[in-house]
């Protein structure tokens, strides 16, 4: 895991940050997850942190989030080499993938810092096709608003990516209307263009108004077909589901 540096430049936006962690991963109800966060200071002054907030919701866009009790005061000396683990304690009271932010107040700056976690990982075996991922869409606004979605790839010559809302296709870049505080069911299609061993990444993101809502990242990695003159790798079974998915 990756330190979070908060100087000598703070970052902006992140949902798919190397410096948090869920312990265990995925998550289990009724089992205590750590969550972890990793920071240190690369500037030539110490830094404060008034507050850090975590909070948990379903895998999604503009779902409900469960706010956990917020961390600090803390000191970051001016020294690259140090690093504050920061943990904090939470339980799911109920099964499904998480979305993980946390907040980050940073005393004589003006807007909070906010970083996150909700990768979600695909290892598919080397004859599938053909993926979906479902994901929560919601409006966190308190008036009804169009929600847009961009999706973005890593190749798209590799994977083509389609969206759905509800029971309906959806364009990227096509408004989908929301009522206040409502939540969809949705899923990311991915279909792959042609056989062979592949890496894809797509990511999805939410605005209303061109402001950036949330947003959330699917990796997809298939195996290069095993030739008949090779013996096979003896692989370790994560689950009876025909694609392993794994989500933060």
């Amino acid at each position: 895991m990756e330190a979070f540096q908060l100087a000598p430049a703070v970052r902006g936006h992140s949902y798919a940050c190397r410096s948090l962690s869920v312990t265990p991963n995925p998550p289990q109800v009724g089992v205590p997850t750590l969550i972890g966060l990793s920071l240190k200071n690369g500037g030539p002054e110490p830094i404060t942190v008034s507050r850090i907030a975590f909070k948990v919701s379903q895998f999604g866009i503009g779902a409900h989030w469960e706010e956990l009790p917020p961390i600090g005061p803390l000191h970051l000396p001016a020294d690259p080499n140090h690093i504050e683990e920061i943990k904090q304690e939470w339980t799911p009271t109920s099964g499904g993938h998480r979305c993980v932010r946390g907040s980050i107040d940073v005393e004589n700056v003006p807007q909070a810092v906010w970083l996150g976690i909700n990768l979600n990982i695909i290892e598919s075996p080397a004859e599938q096709r053909a993926w979906q991922v479902p994901f929560r869409l919601g409006n966190p606004e308190n008036e009804r608003q169009p929600i847009v979605l961009q999706v973005g790839a890593s190749d798209q010559a590799q994977v083509e990516a389609h969206l759905i809302v509800g029971n309906r296709p959806v364009r990227a870049g096509e408004p989908v209307w929301l009522n206040a505080r409502e939540e969809v069911e949705a899923r990311l299609l991915l279909l792959a263009r042609q056989p062979g061993a592949l890496e894809s990444v797509h990511t999805i993101e939410g605005t209303i108004n061109g402001r950036l809502i949330d947003g959330i990242q699917v990796v997809v990695r298939r195996p290069a077909a095993i030739s008949v003159y090779e013996a096979p790798t003896p692989a370790f079974v994560m689950s009876k589901e025909p694609a392993f998915a794994r989500a933060s």
